[in-house]
């Protein structure tokens, strides 16, 4: 039994409309792509993520402020050591690009929170200082 070719067109033009079809109606009512949440990754703030910005050398001002509004911000959430926290003021005094605003700023913000620091905060922001003429 042979086809004609008028006869193989019509067949391979009916499977051709009817896949075009099944990709179409797949297309419309098929499933929607999974959205990816981004809230839940910038909820999760830790220090060594704000430590990062604060130790690269390429990090600008802007950078460096938006670190310690991140700092202030996630400050109770975040678990921070006497330790760290004086370390958290001595990177931000010693970076290159930083202000003296941004380093008075951080410093009042600290003994703010930290009135029980005060005189080492006041020891380790000497030290910065005395690190940053080298």
């Amino acid at each position: 039994m042979s086809l004609s070719p008028d006869s193989v067109f019509i067949l391979v033009s009916i499977f051709c409309v009817a896949l075009f079809v099944l990709l179409v109606a797949l297309w419309l009512f098929g499933p929607a792509p999974k959205k990816v949440e981004l809230k839940e990754q910038e909820q999760k703030v830790s220090i060594e993520e704000i430590m990062k910005i604060l130790d690269s050398p390429k990090s600008n001002i802007l950078k460096l402020t938006k670190a310690v509004d991140m700092f202030f911000e996630h400050y109770d959430e975040l678990d921070l050591s006497d330790y760290r926290k004086k370390n958290f003021l001595f990177a931000i005094t010693v970076h290159r690009n930083t202000s003296t605003e941004l380093i008075i700023h951080t410093e009042e913000r600290l003994r703010e929170l930290n009135p029980d620091l005060e005189r080492d905060l006041n020891k380790t922001l000497n030290r910065a200082l005395d690190a940053r003429d080298i």
